[in-house]
């Protein structure tokens, strides 16, 4: 529904956690280290990247059409038929990226959990709580993530101290030692995944602070980026590529090798009740765009009322797509990143030199320039993107001069690591200082306010 909320920058950076990384740790993994080996864990600096800049495309169409969702405004780009067509084409997208998580989810709680129960009940349950959460709003959905996913990203982060007992570094030794050419393949992949960012086009109409919401999403975007790197750095570091590559849930099985002590011999189950709701978050934003996507075809600004009929669409055609979990994998990891290069990069050129040609300043300032918090804000950024470009050329100098000997290997990836870590802060710093200078500026009484 159409009415005002309040959803703060935090909640919006943790919303872009869950909806890029939760949908990974079913049976992504495996691919990437299938392609990199031991260096999979460099796979993440291109589709950060790409998402981020895929964030600032959205935030720019906020700033040019204010009050606009990316519906709304493809209609206005494109006109009435040729706008149509592109949000139909949308709407397909969306519709194959919740089909996608509805089935493997299902197809995961079957394999593992749930080997008795038919997978259609399974499917149908989630179904029905996405649907119960399409009655609702973003806000909601905001609301119960910030519950969620910061325990479960803490967690996650925690798995190196629970998991010292089983960890040897030379597993992932000797670093470097894919060709780069592998490792540029296993940057491409995760694009896919990482195309999922496009979801919050459908909420542009709840910006109300182009650039604190493009802070929010870039924020996410590296949260989503160090924690992928830092998974995949334990995986490796505790299987090795062989065994991690030959599994369709790897991340399952890497849980099931923590043991605390004899009476904490099951923390699988703790990190599902955790993972599981913030994946759940997932589909909900997603399966609440594809609503908003629908409504605009009809004018409805009353999105709920397609609840129902779309609920049950998606039990059908997730029942009918990919049977087999290697399918669903090879399509995942190989098909759908081409697809979605195809369809945005060409459909955000487009709307970024419409959005630069019809800008209008922001109708509300977040710092008045020439302040002290402005230039610490500079700063942030400046650092953040210097420390993000470092990174990749980190990776291009180690695997040109260092890759020979042992101790260069070590140095690459410290380095790799510690400026990977530093954009992450940077993008903090940078999201903070905008959040304060609006407060600063009493333009809102609520932090980091949006609208829908």
């Amino acid at each position: 529904m159409i009415h005002k909320q309040v959803i703060n920058h935090r909640q919006i950076a943790w919303l872009v956690g869950s909806v890029l990384m939760t949908g990974m740790m079913i049976s992504f993994f495996h691919t990437i280290v299938e392609v990199a080996k031991m260096d999979a864990w460099f796979s993440q600096l291109l589709p950060v990247c790409y998402a981020i800049m895929i964030a600032y495309v959205l935030s720019e169409l906020s700033r040019a059409y204010p009050g606009k969702n990316m519906f709304e405004i493809i209609f206005i780009v494109f006109g009435k038929w040729v706008g149509g067509m592109v949000n139909l084409i949308l709407l397909i997208y969306f519709w194959l990226i919740i089909c996608l998580d509805i089935k493997g989810v299902s197809k995961f709680f079957q394999t593992t959990l749930l080997p008795q129960t038919p997978i259609e009940i399974t499917l149908i349950v989630f179904v029905l709580l996405i649907m119960y959460y399409g009655k609702t709003s973003l806000e909601v959905a905001a609301r119960v993530n910030e519950m969620y996913f910061p325990a479960f990203f803490l967690l996650s982060m925690t798995m190196y101290f629970l998991l010292g007992n089983e960890y040897s570094i030379e597993r992932v030794e000797p670093i470097l030692s894919s060709s780069l050419n592998r490792i540029a393949i296993s940057n491409f992949l995760p694009i896919g995944i990482y195309g999922d960012i496009l979801l919050f086009g459908a909420f542009l109409h709840a910006s109300t602070h182009p650039r604190l919401f493009f802070a929010a999403m870039k924020h996410g975007v590296l949260i989503v980026g160090f924690s992928v790197t830092i998974l995949l750095l334990i995986l490796l570091g505790v299987m090795g590529y062989t065994i991690a590559s030959r599994l369709n849930f790897p991340m399952f099985i890497l849980v099931q090798q923590i043991h605390v002590t004899d009476f904490l011999d099951r923390v699988e189950i703790a990190m599902i009740g955790l993972w599981f709701p913030a994946f759940a978050i997932k589909v909900i934003v997603a399966y609440q765009a594809f609503l908003v996507g629908v409504g605009s075809f009809g004018g409805q600004a009353h999105y709920p009322v397609y609840n129902f009929p779309t609920g049950w669409l998606m039990v059908v055609s997730s029942l009918l797509i990919f049977q087999r979990i290697p399918d669903l994998e090879m399509f995942l990891s190989y098909s759908l990143p081409a697809i979605v290069m195809a369809l945005q990069i060409p459909l955000m050129f487009i709307l970024y030199i419409k959005a630069r040609m019809n800008r209008k300043m922001d109708t509300q300032v977040s710092i008045l320039e020439g302040t002290k918090l402005y230039r610490y804000y500079r700063y942030s950024v400046w650092i953040g993107a210097t420390s993000l470009l470092t990174s990749m050329v980190t990776v291009l100098i180690g695997d040109l001069y260092l890759n020979k000997s042992e101790i260069g290997g070590i140095i690459t990836a410290s380095s790799f690591c510690f400026f990977f870590f530093i954009a992450l802060i940077a993008s903090y710093a940078e999201m903070q200082a905008l959040n304060h200078g609006k407060q600063k500026l009493g333009k809102s009484k609520a932090s980091g306010s949006f609208r829908q």
